[in-house]
C-alpha cells in the first residue's frame, strides 16, 4: 500500500522542517562564562569572559570591546588581572568543584593564579603534582609561561620523573633536588620570592645545609638567597628561631642577617665562636660581647692608635658623598668612625672596609633620635642601608621619615 500526503500534511511537514533548521543544534552548550565589566575602570566598554572550573577549558578567557573579541587565552595565558579580584567577585561561579589542593597551590602563588588554574584544570597530572610537590608545580608553570609550553608538551613533561621536571626549570636533574622541593613548606609568595628561592638550590654549600635540616621551609631558601656571609650547620637552626606561626616575624630576617654580618666582622680570627651559636639569644649575647671588647680597646687613647692603623691600612677617610644638616652630620675621619661605635654601643667601627671601598658612608643623627645612619650607593643615588640607635635600637617612625626627607633633599641632581 502506498502512502500519500494530503496538501495540509505536506504544508505541515515543510513548516516542521523549516522550524527544525532554525533551532540551534543540540550540541551547542549555553555560554556559562563569567563576565567581568571593566568599563567603569578603563573608561570604555571592556568585558572579560572567563570559563569556570567546571567547563571544557577551565579559566580560558576572552576580552571584548563593544562586543567584539580583542584577545583570548586558554592555556598558560595570563590575563593581567590579579587573582584576588577574580576570587572575591565571582568566586562561587568560577571555582565551584575546584579541588582544595588546587586552591591551596594558587593561594601560595596568587600572581600565577589563572595560569595554575588553567594547567590544573586541563591536566590531571598537574593536580597530582599540586599535592606531592606544589613548589615544583609553581616553578613549572612559571617556566611554561615564559616559554609558551603547549598542553601536549606540559602533559608529556608531567609524565616524567620529578628529577627531570627539575631540570626543565633549570635545576639539577637529581632525586635530591626533587626531594628538597617536596620537603619545602610554603606560605604565600610574591614574584620576587619565586625568583630568589632558586638561588640556593644552585649552590652546593647551600644544598648541603638544606638536605641535612630536619624541617625545611621557604624561610630557609629566601634567607640563604639574600645572605652572602658565613655558612655553618647551625645557621638554619637560627632561622627556625625567627619563625612565628610558621612564618618569619616582620623584620626578623633582616635583623638576623645584620647581626650575623656584624658579629662575623668582629670575629675575623675566631669564627668558631659564631659556629657554636644555635639561638637568637645566643647570637645577641655574642654580638654584645664582641662590641664591648671591640670598643674597650678605644678607651685608652680615644681610639687614636686604632685610627692610625686604619689610616695606614686604607689611606685617607673618604669624603662624604652627601652634605649634612644641623641634625644629620657626616663622619669625616677614622677616629670619628671608631668613636661613633663607642658612644652608640654598636659595631659601626668595624665597617672600615665597606667605608674605605665606597660601599657605605656613615652619618650621625642628633634629632629627633640619636642614630647612626649608613647609606649605600644605588645607581646615581644614595639610599638608606640601615639606621641604628644606642645598642642597635630600631629607629622611630619620626626619625625614619626625617632620614628619607634628608636623602630626598640632598641627592645630586641629574645633569
Amino acid at each position: 500500500m502506498a502512502w500519500y500526503l494530503t496538501p495540509h500534511w505536506r504544508i505541515g511537514v515543510m513548516r516542521f522542517n523549516w522550524l527544525w533548521k532554525k533551532r540551534p543544534p543540540h550540541d551547542t552548550p549555553p555560554d556559562t562564562r563569567v563576565a567581568f565589566d571593566f568599563q567603569a575602570a578603563v573608561g570604555y566598554p571592556l568585558t572579560l569572559r572567563l570559563s569556570p572550573w567546571q567547563s571544557a577549558t577551565p579559566f580560558a578567557w576572552q576580552s571584548d570591546v563593544n562586543g567584539e573579541p580583542v584577545a583570548s587565552g586558554t592555556f598558560l595565558a595570563p590575563i593581567g588581572i590579579g587573582w584576588a579580584l577574580l576570587a572575591t567577585t565571582h568566586a562561587p561561579a568560577l571555582m565551584a568543584g575546584m579541588p582544595e589542593s588546587v586552591r591551596e597551590v594558587i593561594r601560595l602563588a596568587p600572581f600565577l593564579g589563572v595560569e595554575l588554574a588553567q594547567v590544573c584544570g586541563q591536566l590531571r597530572a598537574a593536580q597530582e603534582l599540586a599535592v606531592s610537590s606544589p613548589l615544583l608545580l609553581i616553578l613549572l608553570v612559571e617556566r611554561g609561561v615564559q616559554e609558551s609550553w603547549t598542553p601536549a608538551f606540559f602533559d608529556h613533561l608531567l609524565g616524567k620523573r620529578q628529577a627531570e621536571q627539575c631540570a626543565a626549570v633549570g635545576l639539577d636533574n637529581t632525586n635530591a633536588c626533587a626531594k628538597l622541593l617536596r620537603r619545602c613548606a610554603l606560605w604565600p609568595m610574591i614574584p620576587r620570592d619565586l625568583r630568589e628561592l632558586v638561588r640556593p638550590l644552585h649552590r652546593n654549600d647551600d644544598t648541603v645545609l638544606l638536605r641535612h635540616h630536619a624541617s625545611l621551609n621557604l624561610a630557609h631558601l629566601l634567607f640563604l638567597a639574600r645572605y652572602e656571609g658565613e655558612r655553618w650547620p647551625g645557621l638554619l637552626v637560627l632561622i627556625d628561631g625567627t619563625l612565628e606561626h610558621d612564618t618569619p616575624r616582620p623584620g626578623a630576617h633582616l635583623w638576623l642577617k645584620r647581626m650575623i654580618t656584624d658579629t662575623a666582622c668582629m670575629l675575623p680570627a675566631t669564627p668558631q665562636a659564631l659556629y657554636r651559636v644555635r639561638t637568637a639569644a645566643a647570637l645577641q649575647a655574642l654580638h654584645d660581647r664582641q662590641i664591648q671588647r671591640f670598643n674597650a680597646d678605644l678607651h685608652a687613647d680615644d681610639g687614636q692608635q686604632n685610627a692610625a692603623a686604619l689610616q695606614r691600612r686604607h689611606g685617607d677617610y673618604p669624603a662624604p658623598p652627601l652634605p649634612g644638616t644641623k641634625a644629620i652630620t657626616p663622619l669625616t675621619s677614622w677616629q670619628a668612625l671608631l668613636q661613633e661605635g663607642q658612644r652608640m654601643g654598636h659595631c659601626v667601627g668595624s665597617y672600615d672596609r665597606s667605608v674605605a671601598h665606597g660601599r657605605l658612608a656613615i652619618y650621625h643623627m642628633q634629632a629627633p633620635q640619636a642614630l647612626t645612619i649608613a647609606i649605600a650607593p644605588q645607581g646615581n643615588h644614595w639610599v638608606l642601608s640601615q639606621a641604628r640607635g644606642v645598642r642597635n635600637a630600631m629607629p622611630l617612625d619620626e626619625a625614619q621619615k626625617a632620614i628619607q626627607a634628608w636623602l630626598t633633599t640632598v641627592q645630586p641632581r641629574a645633569s
